[in-house]
């Protein structure tokens, strides 16, 4: 493993980047973990530095149970948290990462930023 102290490599889950205008980053977690103090700082960051107010960080999650080999399928979870404008949100209204992405392409005027699920 790459690491210099506490140091090592992070991930983003899922980037979605529409017209060089929107960028949306995903976090995936099991439902009630955090996301560790240095990738959220991460995500944070890069979201803070992008060329437009049309950035959020989405902490999604899932509550069933999956393998750790299977994939965890993105339009079964529920955005828990955002992050935008600099700030954490909460967001307690069990919606779904599909329904608040479009919301996302709806509050923004992109018509490209909607989904359905298959």
């Amino acid at each position: 493993m790459v690491q210099n102290g506490a140091m090592h490599p992070s991930d983003i889950d899922a980037v979605l980047e529409f017209d060089n205008q929107i960028l949306i980053l995903i976090e995936v977690k099991k439902r009630g973990i955090k996301i560790p103090l240095g990738q959220r700082l991460l995500l944070e960051r890069i979201c803070d530095s992008w060329r437009t107010h049309k950035s959020v960080v989405l902490k999604v999650e899932y509550f069933d149970v999956y393998d750790i080999v299977e994939d965890i399928p993105l339009e079964q979870c529920f955005v828990t948290r955002f992050y935008y404008n600099k700030k954490w949100h909460n967001f307690e209204k069990r919606a779904s990462l599909v329904w608040f992405v479009n919301q996302l392409g709806k509050k923004w005027g992109n018509e490209k930023c909607r989904f359905q699920c298959s």
